[in-house]
């Protein structure tokens, strides 16, 4: 069952060490579903954006009050297309699916000019995703 405590608990640890990918092996035919939406793909992005700005910059943090609720619509969104809590979870989990993330949401951070590892830039993305009010600078607070 997702709990609250679970759900933060999730939200924290996906937005501070990363979420999904692709790369290595094959990928799983099953989470084919998951890929093809575009809210889900669009808010793992997020996530994912999130996760690295907040690991590489130290003057910005998660708003987990926007985030965990954020999290949660993603959860549903996977399970009304069918998949159980307990393979929701395998797909978070799952790292040829985080490897797919990671390397969508280094893409979009080259895009804006910041890569992992450079926190100067990351900051700068950040601040400028908090100041356009973005979705994912609603989910990051500076200071």
């Amino acid at each position: 069952m997702l709990t609250p405590f679970r759900i933060a608990a999730a939200a924290g640890v996906l937005l501070v060490t990363g979420l999904f990918t692709t790369m290595g092996h094959a990928q799983d035919a099953r989470w084919q579903p998951l890929r093809e939406s575009a809210e889900i793909e669009n808010g793992l992005l997020v996530v994912m954006v999130g996760s690295f700005i907040v690991e590489g910059c130290d003057d910005i943090s998660v708003r987990r009050l926007r985030s965990t609720p954020y999290m949660i619509g993603l959860a549903r969104q996977a399970m009304g297309l069918g998949f159980s809590q307990a393979e929701v979870e395998e797909f978070i989990d799952d790292p040829v699916e985080r490897a797919r993330v990671e390397a969508r949401a280094d893409a979009y951070l080259a895009q804006n000019g910041a890569a992992r590892g450079d926190a100067a830039s990351l900051c700068r993305v950040g601040r400028d995703e908090i100041s356009a009010g973005s979705t994912i600078g609603r989910m990051l607070r500076q200071g």
